[in-house]
């Protein structure tokens, strides 16, 4: 990420890079003196501002969707929890060893489980990383209800734990994640060796927002408007990978709609409704637009994600795994399984 985010910094324009701040967390919004739009407040003191909109692109656990919800920031929006974990098992290759050419990834299906292997780019003149995945339900809940309220079982935050500076812990993770695997039934012959060698193991359970919620809300009294991007809108289970497209998707019709507004308010251009009542000519209508261009598109991927991922478990002990497995066969045989993705991976702006 660090990689591709410096890529983009090079290219902004220096107006632009300019006012760019890193390592910043969002502690509160206030309005501003004189009704002149909001300021946002961070934790480490500073204070910047006054702006007229704040686009919270801030992911699943969003600042800013807290704030349009209850007018205070606490922990973050953190969402629902699916039911659905991730281990992830982690080691950095060697420079001095050979190399595969390409990223490669492999899934294998288990009874209450699935897993993935892969070898990934870790930037330039780097030794590319291996990791394995293993995706299962938790025990303690039926996809997002917990089976029994006076249980002990607690969602996973959202925040991942990291388990890399204690010898003990790495252990307990290589242990438990290997278990999990022979017991599921998941093939190891190439996932075992990544996770025996692995020198980092972490955990984060599966997220999703309500997708009726709004996008877009006046705040601090009107003084500002706040609109949703990504994640903080329409967090979604990642099992069609499409998390960080729909989020540029979102990015690049908010950019447009904006520049229509400013183009609107400048004189440049006109808009002229059908009937006789004043055209609306508000921010509120650009951003509302905005959410009805991405919203359906959104909306789709995020129940066909949970849908497979929910599927792709084979259930807890493996309780639908043949039904799984007879109907994967079919959907990639008609044809389905492929439209699914294709039509996913379609940009719809």
């Amino acid at each position: 990420v660090k990689e591709y985010m410096g890529v983009l910094f090079e290219k902004l324009p220096p107006q632009i890079s300019n006012n760019l701040h890193f390592g910043k967390k969002l502690a509160d919004i206030v309005e501003a003196d004189n009704n002149d739009g909001v300021l946002c407040k961070f934790t480490d003191d500073t204070t910047c501002g006054p702006f007229d909109l704040v686009i919270g692109c801030d992911g699943v656990k969003s600042a800013v969707k807290e704030y349009m919800g209850s007018g205070k920031i606490k922990n973050g929006e953190i969402g629902l929890y699916s039911g659905i974990r991730i281990k992830f098992a982690v080691t950095d290759g060697d420079s001095k060893k050979d190399n595969p050419a390409k990223a490669t990834l492999t899934q294998y299906f288990g009874d209450g489980g699935y897993a993935l292997d892969g070898t990934y780019g870790n930037g330039k003149d780097n030794a590319p990383t291996k990791c394995g995945f293993l995706v299962y339900l938790d025990p303690g809940y039926i996809g997002p209800f917990k089976k029994n309220k006076n249980s002990a079982a607690k969602a996973i935050n959202e925040n991942v734990d990291w388990a890399q500076d204690n010898r003990q812990r790495l252990e307990e993770g290589r242990a438990n994640m290997l278990t999990q695997i022979q017991t599921a039934n998941i093939p190891d012959f190439t996932l075992a060796p990544i996770v025996s060698n692995a020198d980092r193991f972490f955990e984060l359970g599966v997220y999703f927002h309500n997708p009726f919620n709004k996008w877009s809300k006046g705040i601090a009294n009107g003084a500002a408007t706040a609109v949703l991007v990504g994640d903080a809108a329409h967090a979604m289970p990642p099992f069609l990978g499409q998390g960080a497209n729909q989020a540029l998707q979102d990015a690049y019709t908010l950019g447009a709609k904006i520049c229509e507004y400013n183009a609107m308010s400048r004189g440049e251009v006109v808009v002229v409704e059908d009937d006789e009542e004043e055209p609306d000519n508000s921010l509120g209508r650009y951003l509302k637009e905005y959410e009805q261009t991405r919203w359906f598109a959104t909306f789709g991927i995020t129940l066909k994600s949970s849908f497979l991922g929910y599927l792709e478990t084979g259930g807890i002990e493996g309780y639908y795994a043949r039904f799984r497995d007879v109907f994967f066969k079919a959907m990639g045989f008609v044809g389905v399984a492929r439209k699914v993705l294709l039509d996913a991976a379609t940009p719809k702006l």
